[in-house]
């Protein structure tokens, strides 16, 4: 069910005159039941998982983690908020997984929701409140949780420079990932000990195209070397384990930086310019978490009283979100014809460069909803007779 406006707070049903009330009861009944367990409403959401995974055509597949802060501040009937960078920050802190398909970078589906209250942590993999723990000690056991999931493809897990931290990446042992390192981080480097700033000095990059970056295309330069995950200031027993050090440069035109990233990875078999662009791939989860909050599902306007009922409306929302992703990615005719149908419907306002996006066609989609749910309710003699009514008000055109 999508939001009502700031007049109007709550789920706003289908148009039905009969039923909008009890279909908002309805739903307020079945996010309070505790019968519908996280679990259980996570089934779909996998099942697309596993699907989408299954038909990509890449060797691996990323899954994209990150942390968005949800801001209730507003909402007093919440008593489970919890405080997360300063006093008007309140709310619920959301740490999701996003599997991304590392050919096309395009999102497949959520694989993990995490929502932190000031009681615990909910997940979606679980029923039970779960103790408060650091981020990266959250987010290395929902890892080792998704390394059980068995898809049809290895996972590579990309994170941004939460994870960096050479003791807790070699917690992980096997486990594909990929991270970014800031450029004051210490690694020893043929025999010294050394900053990822002064090591890719030692870097020769090499033009490898044109790169897409955040919504803009840019030159991508890449050059690697090997690095150990040891840290200047620690005293390891044994030697540490190597990783690649890939420094990624992306400018435009006029050979002006648009971004530098220091990466590390310990995925041996695929080109530097692969890692590269994998971590640009990352940014998807951004554009996802921006379609839940402001251009989507509108996340922060929601009404439930628990963190337990809003991650339940949330894994709720992640399936609609898998279904557009579908729907978007798909370039037969077929579904040209019905994203250009969605989006006119939707009456946003897109690019001529890019005519359909994932929130158009998630408005359009709700719009389509109650035409078919007009459609069901009234014959088309009474439509017709409505808009003899309308036009003696409003219009000829009507």
């Amino acid at each position: 069910m999508t939001v009502n406006s700031s007049n109007a707070p709550g789920v706003e049903s289908l148009r039905h005159h009969t039923q909008s009330w009890a279909s908002t009861q309805a739903t307020w009944r079945f996010y309070h039941n505790e019968d519908v367990t996280f679990p259980m409403l996570s089934g779909p959401m996998l099942g697309l998982a596993r699907s989408g995974v299954k038909e990509s055509q890449s060797r691996y597949v990323l899954m994209a983690h990150d942390w968005c802060h949800i801001n209730f501040a507003k909402h007093h009937s919440k008593l489970d908020k919890t405080k997360m960078s300063h006093a008007l920050d309140v709310g619920y802190e959301l740490q999701a997984s996003l599997l991304v398909d590392a050919n096309t970078g395009a999102p497949i589906a959520p694989a993990g929701l995490n929502l932190l209250t000031s009681n615990g942590i909910y997940q979606c993999r679980s029923q039970e409140l779960q103790p408060k723990q650091s981020h990266l000690d959250s987010l290395f056991d929902s890892i080792h949780w998704q390394e059980q999931l068995d898809l049809d493809k290895p996972l590579v897990h990309v994170v941004d420079r939460e994870a960096d931290s050479a003791k807790d990446l070699r917690r992980l042992g096997s486990v594909h990932w990929l991270t970014r390192t800031k450029k004051g981080s210490t690694f020893r480097h043929e025999g010294q000990f050394k900053t990822a700033e002064i090591i890719s000095r030692t870097i020769s990059p090499y033009l490898k195209g044109v790169i897409s970056l955040r919504g803009k295309e840019g030159y991508l330069f890449v050059g690697e070397t090997t690095v150990e995950l040891h840290r200047k200031s620690e005293k390891l027993a044994s030697a540490a384990p190597t990783c690649r050090f890939v420094m990624s440069l992306v400018t435009d035109d006029e050979g002006k930086e648009l971004a530098r990233w220091y990466l590390l990875s310990n995925v041996l078999d695929v080109d530097a310019t692969e890692i590269a662009t994998w971590y640009c791939h990352r940014w998807n989860i951004e554009s996802w978490f921006k379609l839940l909050k402001s251009d989507g599902h509108q996340l922060e306007k929601w009404q439930q009283t628990t963190a337990e009922s809003i991650l339940k409306r949330l894994i709720t929302a992640s399936v609609a979100t898998t279904l557009i992703f579908k729907l978007y990615s798909d370039s037969s005719d077929e579904a040209n014809e019905f994203k250009g149908f969605l989006v006119k419907l939707s009456g946003r306002l897109t690019k001529r460069t890019k005519p359909v996006t994932q929130p158009s066609l998630l408005a359009g989609l709700w719009v389509f909803l109650q035409m078919c749910e007009v459609l069901n309710t009234y014959t088309m003699d009474e439509i017709n007779a409505m808009r003899q009514i309308a036009s003696s008000f409003f219009a000829q055109s009507v």
